[in-house]
């Protein structure tokens, strides 16, 4: 019986430790891998009459990225766009619109891949 509790003391409890610390630093190293996009908000023929642009990237109900612009006096708003390292390849991209003084909330699903250049047309819409 002795020499069980000296085996578990001595080495299983060691090996569980290690076996712990093995796991956090798995978890810690994948967390860390992103995939990286541009994201390009496409205006279109809306472009000149729009004031200003805000958008949230939400990953897994977890705000990611904002991007905000807005457009100076008597002057376009210019590109809207930005680039997000997500940590999942699908996001939702939450933007709000401000159209000559009318408010434009629209939801977007978007899938990025590494190095990707994600366009988000919007001119239907605005």
């Amino acid at each position: 019986m002795a020499s069980w509790n000296l085996i578990r003391r001595r080495v299983i409890g060691p090996v569980m430790f290690l076996g712990g610390i093995a796991l956090l630093a798995q978890q810690t190293c994948t967390k860390q891998q992103r995939t990286h996009a541009t994201i390009v908000l496409e205006l279109g023929d809306a472009e000149p009459r729009v004031r200003s642009v805000d958008a949230e990237l939400v990953v897994g109900g977890e705000t990611i990225n904002t991007f905000h612009r807005k457009a100076l006096d008597a002057m376009k708003i210019g590109p809207c766009r930005f680039e997000a390292a997500l940590p999942a390849n699908d996001a939702e991209l939450r933007i709000d619109v401000d159209v000559d003084g009318t408010h434009k909330r629209l939801v977007r699903k978007l899938h990025a891949e590494e190095g990707a250049t994600v366009t988000v047309p919007l001119a239907r819409e605005l």
